[in-house]
């Protein structure tokens, strides 16, 4: 979950708070059409307008305003509060929440939104142990506060803490009665990583199975598995690394590499040629499949047939890089040997290119590698590779 749909489930959250009090507060008085003094502010309504319409500075503003007047809106100063965050003047936020948790009329719901409200604001400015430790606080006043909980999960991953992000990912799971196997299966992923880094063998492969088990498409775990085996069971890597390409074929790029060494290894280049001549027959428009087996062809001295898979790449894909780069080496070795040639391949290899743009399918963060967490809505395996319609195909 990204903080901004976390931003928006405490407002929803809120609102019905919101209209609790406010029912709650009429059956006393025994009229129900009666609201509290700050719904009747114009300012109030215009702030509801400017945050459906997305303009938080200007929300913000006439929510300001709102309590101002009235310094009994609680439920205002908390909207109030998020949407300083999100607009970036934390201490103000930190400020307007810290000022909600010393009433002593708050209900115990209103402290438990306020607190985890006031751990984000922490998270945000970087104070991350005063976030772990309001978060803590939460759980104490509610232990199923889903929020807190989705606060502490990220501020473990944002630390490499994978254990603990596990932990606290499972009991959201428990809380939020949904499926979060995906999630949890890179976590795992996570903690094999830094087994294996550790030199823990044993414990790598328990987790990268783990992972597996968790949920099949968590490809990283299938990548580091086979690089596990690949040195003492060349044929036990290339069945794990074939399995990941078959189910996963948009990710099959990622184990050509990885492929290409096991099955040299065990003495059967053959092998490679057919898998990515497969990946092609099943998607013509696939630029990296003909990319590898033309550089796999090229150092197996078939430049012709290097070249003409090249050419097919660049129709399907023409903005990359890559693929101009080994078309020049290709016709290097073709003949087309020149000084200028070698200062082009030079220059463009250490040239800034998105060589591989990569961008993520819930927030457009773009990168040039595939990320399996996003840097900047922190949600995973939401990275896809971008396809661009090629120039011929739109007349």
């Amino acid at each position: 979950m990204t903080d901004t749909g976390l931003l928006a489930i405490l407002i929803a959250a809120l609102a019905g708070l919101l209209a609790g009090r406010a029912w709650a507060a009429a059956l006393g008085r025994g009229d129900l059409r009666e609201r509290p003094a700050f719904r009747t502010s114009p300012h109030y309504i215009q702030g509801l307008h400017y945050l459906a319409a997305g303009q938080l500075e200007l929300a913000i503003s006439e929510l300001t305003k709102v309590t101002r007047e009235d310094a009994d809106a609680v439920e205002v100063l908390q909207v109030l509060g998020n949407l300083l965050r999100e607009a970036g003047h934390v201490e103000r936020a930190i400020q307007t929440h810290q000022g909600l948790l010393a009433r002593t009329d708050l209900t115990r719901a209103e402290r438990a939104h306020a607190l985890a409200c006031l751990g984000m604001d922490f998270r945000k400015a970087g104070f991350l142990d005063r976030a772990a430790l309001t978060f803590d606080q939460v759980l104490e006043v509610d232990a199923k506060s889903i929020h807190a909980c989705v606060g502490l999960q990220k501020l473990h991953e944002e630390q490499r803490q994978w254990r603990e992000a596990y932990q606290v990912q499972t009991r959201l799971s428990r809380l939020r009665k949904t499926d979060d196997s995906l999630v949890l299966g890179y976590l795992q992923a996570e903690m094999g990583h830094e087994a294996a880094r550790a030199g823990r063998r044993e414990a790598a492969e328990q987790a990268f199975k783990t992972a597996l088990s968790l949920d099949r498409r968590v490809f990283p775990a299938r990548l580091a598995l086979a690089d596990l085996y690949a040195d003492l069971e060349p044929r036990r890597a290339a069945a794990i690394l074939e399995d990941a390409v078959r189910e996963t074929p948009e990710r099959a790029y990622l184990a050509f590499d990885r492929l290409a060494r096991v099955y040299a290894a065990r003495e059967e280049p053959s092998r490679f040629v057919a898998l990515c001549e497969g990946i092609i027959r099943q998607d013509p428009q696939d630029w990296r499949a003909r990319l590898a087996l033309a550089r796999h062809l090229r150092a197996d001295g078939r430049f012709e047939e290097a070249s003409g898979l090249l050419l097919r790449a660049l129709e399907a894909n023409p903005q990359v890089l890559l693929v101009h780069l080994e078309t020049w080496r290709t016709l290097r070795d073709l003949g087309a040997r020149s000084e200028a040639v070698d200062r082009y391949i030079a220059t463009a290899e250490e040239a800034v290119f998105y060589r591989d743009p990569h961008i993520c399918t819930a927030c457009r963060y773009r990168a040039d590698d595939m990320l399996w967490r996003c840097p900047h809505c922190h949600e995973w395996n939401t990275f896809v590779e971008e396809r661009l319609v090629p120039l011929a195909a739109t007349r």
